[in-house]
């Protein structure tokens, strides 16, 4: 099975870098983006299988990214991060067509699970 490929989007460093470690560890393929801006930048002419966001950014933030994402690949899985989380920033975020939302900080064991619950849907 091939390396799958997840953007990785959250504008705080720390997050990034911890996350960035934990996919890799897992054996994915990890491009980052410090910015919503940055991100759509990216998704533009690059395929992903994933994309996990944070919700809340300066600027452009996780549901532009989320938009962007399934307009370059409808396929796209995504996952929505939030520390300001609330249920209608949840249900707005599925309705727009995440995959699944957690709120920050969240244990990396079920945000792994949660990413290959999600890759395995996508590929059935």
């Amino acid at each position: 099975m091939r390396n799958r490929r997840i953007l990785l989007v959250d504008d705080e460093d720390a997050i990034l870098k911890g996350l960035r470690y934990d996919f890799v560890e897992e054996g994915y393929e990890i491009t980052t983006a410090s910015s919503g801006e940055e991100a759509i930048g990216i998704l533009q002419g690059n395929h992903f299988d994933m994309v996990l966001t944070d919700l809340a950014m300066p600027g452009k933030d996780g549901i532009a990214v989320l938009n962007e994402a399934k307009k370059t690949n409808p396929d796209i899985v995504a996952i929505i991060l939030t520390g300001y989380g609330d249920m209608t920033s949840a249900i707005e975020a599925l309705r727009l067509g995440a995959d699944d939302y957690l709120l920050k900080p969240c244990d990396t064991e079920e945000l792994l699970l949660r990413t290959a619950r999600c890759l395995a849907k996508q590929e059935a």
